[in-house]
């Protein structure tokens, strides 16, 4: 009876381990992974500042990739300019502009990214600018 008990006992605290060890293993990967997306959140916002949108003289549909000088090995960024608008004559200014950071983790390509809209109407040549032209 007391190898029985003994044996029952080994299992038991055997099972209890194995899925100690997989709820730690768990916590740790969830911590990479909100580590990767809090960087990623923190890229997305130094794309604009190593990368502003708004110095460019002129605004046109298209996308822009980059890395960053920061150091950090295997992120890189893309941002698409689209205009808003069926036809030609009713676009007025209005455009999308999806920021994308992504990285490699554990073999699979991740990305976050923002959308935001941006209004920048046309100058008196017709052209849509960022900054003040001045004739």
């Amino acid at each position: 009876m007391t190898l029985i008990e003994v044996m029952l006992a080994v299992v038991i605290l055997t099972t209890g381990l194995i899925a100690l060890l997989t709820c730690a293993s768990r916590l740790l990967a969830v911590a990479g992974k909100a580590g990767n997306y809090e960087t990623a959140r923190r890229l997305l916002g130094q794309v604009e500042v190593e990368s502003p949108l708004r110095l460019k003289e002129e605004i046109e549909e298209g996308t822009e990739t980059g890395t960053f000088s920061t150091g950090e090995k295997g992120w890189t960024w893309e941002r698409t300019i689209r205009h808003i608008g069926e036809e030609e004559e009713a676009r007025d200014g209005l455009f999308l502009v999806t920021t994308r950071v992504r990285w490699a983790d554990r073999g699979k390509n991740v990305a976050e990214e923002t959308v935001t809209y941006r209004y920048i109407p046309k100058n008196f040549e017709g052209v849509h600018t960022l900054l003040p032209n001045t004739p």
